[in-house]
């Protein structure tokens, strides 16, 4: 993409500043804000589940966490890069590094430039590659405070997601994310110091990496939710599924139902009473060993700690009434239904 060439004034002492060596280079940028947070999700997804190890669920949590983390560092520095090539702000160290002239020959030192604003010149400093030019142009916004706001931020919600405790706990996931946070911090403000960016610069950087953390974890990675009880921890839109009795019982009520209906639209004989109670009967014994102890969700298994130690408690046997208590017999004719 061609990169906007922006005029100057040679009054305008913001580009005047002295040039210096990065503080944090582009290699060291990417070694701290991509590979590090990348490293840092797989060793907690790896505590996470250390107990009882499940590739193919260490694999499908770890693929949803840096695909969510992936998909906001390139959106943000597609972001970035758009803007740098669009608006074409110089840098500070513009004048000492470029030393522009006119197509007249004449600079900023002569009087009668102090005034107008130079916007056809070249760089009289040879020693400047064509790279090197272009970056002279590409000042706002900061790619070093966007994609490290939004590295850290991501991996603060990312830590707020996952960590769940009380007391120290709590204390110390608090501490780490104060930490995440002045890495990005004193990244940017290197930029300032070093003369590379102006301070609004680093500002509008800082402001786009926190936006496209605060959205990638709301609507990417689901990381601001409500967190759920901490025998299903959450880790970027994955969740356990809890163990519950309700839909157990709710199947067999429709069940139930359902088999009356089918009696209602039939004119056949007792059969269809018969069968259904019989399927209630089945069901009710299939509910109560379903909703025992011994089912486990597969998706958590911090609830079980010795499956094989489990034993099924001992049903008793069914008393019979005494004689004369019970109901009254009927015939047998009263039973059946009127069949015309």
């Amino acid at each position: 993409m061609r990169t906007f060439k922006r005029g100057f004034f040679c009054s305008d002492l913001s580009l005047r500043y002295p040039y210096h060596e990065c503080t944090i280079t582009v290699p060291m940028l990417l070694v701290m804000m991509l590979l590090l947070p990348m490293l840092f999700i797989c060793v907690v997804e790896i505590m996470r589940s250390c107990r009882h190890l499940r590739m193919r669920q260490y694999l499908r949590n770890l693929w949803r966490a840096q695909a969510t983390f992936s998909f906001g560092f390139i959106a943000t520095f597609l972001t970035t890069e758009l803007a740098k090539h669009v608006v074409g702000r110089l840098r500070p160290h513009f004048y000492n590094a470029c030393q522009p002239r006119l197509p007249d020959g004449t600079g900023c030192a002569d009087a009668q430039n102090a005034e107008i604003y130079m916007q056809q010149f070249y760089c009289s400093n040879r020693n400047l590659s064509a790279q090197q030019i272009r970056e002279l142009h590409v000042s706002f916004p900061s790619a070093h405070s966007s994609l490290s706001f939004y590295s850290m931020c991501l991996l603060a919600f990312y830590v707020h997601s996952v960590w769940q405790g009380r007391g120290s706990m709590r204390v110390m996931r608090h501490i780490l994310q104060f930490l995440l946070l002045m890495a990005a911090w004193y990244i940017s403000l290197s930029r300032v110091a070093d003369y590379w960016h102006h301070w609004s610069d680093v500002l509008a950087g800082a402001f786009l990496g926190v936006v496209y953390a605060t959205i990638t974890a709301i609507y990417v990675g689901d990381l601001l939710h409500a967190r759920p009880h901490a025998a299903s921890p959450v880790a970027l839109g994955y969740m356990c599924a809890p163990t519950s009795c309700s839909g157990c019982h709710h199947r067999h009520h429709h069940l139930h139902h359902q088999l009356l209906a089918e009696n209602n639209n039939s004119t056949s004989s007792t059969k269809v009473h018969f069968l259904a109670a019989a399927a209630v009967a089945a069901s009710s014994t299939t509910t109560a060993l379903d909703c025992g102890p011994h089912n486990v969700d597969d998706h958590d298994d911090d609830e079980v700690d010795d499956v094989d130690s489990y034993k099924p408690p001992t049903s008793r046997a069914a008393t019979p009434p005494p004689p004369g208590t019970g109901p009254p017999e009927l015939p047998l004719a009263a039973c059946l239904p009127n069949v015309v």
